[in-house]
């Protein structure tokens, strides 16, 4: 994780549109909600670690940081499978630099390279959520494109994927994440309406089949918790997952937190007033580090 500096102070009401949040935050009240998420990590045993502590000795780094108000969203800069990691190349020029400088924390923690995304391909960790170890699901939209089918398809088996669904995402869709999530082997969270086109199938690097995902879901016995478009877009999908059944959300979507906890997930919430100005949710602002 990334915990924000002076790099927020970027973020003005005419200013923020040019560095892709959502709206002109509050720079202050924006840390101290971020630590409170921090420590509401800690508080269930995860650990966490930070840039900021890891490149303690990369003073160069450590000040290109405070230039990179989107360096919160580490999820997007890597992926880690069990094997190494996937090193992003993302869409806009404004965050190309994040992925090296995660790079750089990730090999201080000894997490080994997988591969890394060369153009023309861009690939961003929001559009990758892995349904289990052998299948991962890749979101083909505004930030991730067809080209990235491609170069993941050729990692598979070092990989341990197996299985690849590239799923195309609307224009209104930023990333895979804003339109569903897993939170446990059985239970997804999803917004139907963003996932109604045709997904492409691949298994074990060859093209299988064109499948409609709510149905591949619902064919694994996954039980599917609908949120509507305002919930959508109040991230209501963005959850991170720390385990079987217990995942940290944003408050404020208190009819989707009931069908959850009646699916029996235990839901962590933190404020999200000034978070969730900025262009993501909680499993946006985490990149795992190991994968078992």
């Amino acid at each position: 994780m990334h915990s924000p500096g002076k790099e927020l102070d970027l973020i003005t009401p005419r200013s923020y549109a040019n560095y892709l949040f959502g709206d002109a935050i509050d720079p202050t009240q924006f840390r101290v909600d971020h630590t409170r998420f921090i420590d509401a990590l800690r508080s269930e045993r995860v650990k966490v670690f930070l840039i900021t502590e890891l490149l303690h000795d990369r003073p160069v780094l450590l000040k290109e940081t405070e230039t990179l108000p989107n360096l919160i969203y580490t999820r997007d800069t890597a992926t880690v499978t069990r094997n190494g990691y996937i090193l992003s190349r993302m869409k806009t020029p404004v965050r190309r630099r994040e992925s090296r400088i995660v790079e750089a924390a990730l090999r201080k923690l000894s997490v080994s390279p997988l591969l890394e995304a060369k153009p023309p391909a861009t690939i961003e960790g929001g559009d990758m959520i892995f349904l289990d170890e052998e299948t991962l699901l890749l979101g083909i939209g505004k930030r991730t494109n067809l080209a990235a089918i491609q170069q993941l398809r050729r990692i598979g088996e070092r990989s341990g994927l197996r299985n690849l669904l590239a799923i195309p995402l609307p224009s209104w869709a930023l990333h895979l994440d804003g339109t569903m999530m897993p939170v446990d082997s059985d239970l997804a969270i999803v917004h139907l309406r963003s996932l109604q086109k045709a997904a492409i199938l691949f298994e074990d690097a060859r093209l299988r089949k064109n499948v409609n995902l709510p149905q591949f879901l619902r064919k694994r016995e996954i039980n599917l918790v609908e949120v509507t478009d305002y919930e959508r877009q109040r991230r209501a999908t963005n959850v991170i997952p720390l385990g079987a059944r217990k995942a940290i959300a944003y408050n404020g979507n208190s009819r989707v937190r009931r069908e959850l906890v009646k699916n029996g997930v235990d839901l962590i919430e933190i404020e999200a007033s000034e978070l969730i100005r900025g262009s993501g949710g909680p499993r946006c602002m985490t990149a795992t580090t190991s994968r078992e």
